[in-house]
């Protein structure tokens, strides 16, 4: 699923934006995060977004982790780990026109339709209910524009693919 690359990373225009809050379940690096709430330090909570075609999301990943609590050291690709539940989780915000690198794209299995899953550059994406991104034709829907192409249709369920996006 990962890419070369192991960071949620992208062309930017601007200074990045970047927050921090706590995990309100578990995340995955890529996943498209809005706040749901604050915990009893007033700190923000972040969930990956659970609305099929939620209108106008604010694009926002979740990272790999790089303070503590640090990401655990298997062998298995930081962009790949888990971050749990009630611990930190990194935002980048990205605005318009830039450019995120390993953005997550739904599984055909997790979609209604799953040819919604197999993108070509241009498509518009809107949101899965499980943080991804799949095609939308939803008015005011797109969160981002593919820039590449990616065949994610025939995947098993939670078998999300990696993809590089620009942000509208």
């Amino acid at each position: 699923m990962a890419k070369s690359i192991t960071d949620v990373a992208g062309r930017t225009y601007d200074e990045p934006r970047y927050k921090e809050g706590e995990a309100g379940s578990d995340l995955t690096p890529g996943e498209l995060l809005v706040q749901t709430g604050t915990n009893a330090d007033g700190e923000p909570i972040y969930d990956a977004v659970s609305t099929v075609d939620q209108l106008g999301p604010q694009a926002q990943f979740a990272m790999v982790p790089t303070t503590p609590p640090k990401r655990d050291v298997s062998d298995t690709d930081p962009i790949d780990q888990t971050i749990s539940a009630g611990t930190l989780v990194q935002v980048r915000v990205f605005s318009r026109g830039e450019t995120v690198q390993n953005a997550l794209l739904a599984a055909g299995s997790d979609l209604t339709t799953a040819a919604n899953a197999n993108v070509s550059p241009g498509d518009r994406l809107g949101t899965n209910n499980d943080g991804s991104l799949k095609i939308t034709t939803t008015g005011g829907a797109a969160v981002a524009v593919a820039r590449e192409a990616n065949d994610n249709s025939s995947a098993a369920a939670g078998d999300r693919a990696r993809l590089t996006v620009e942000v509208l």
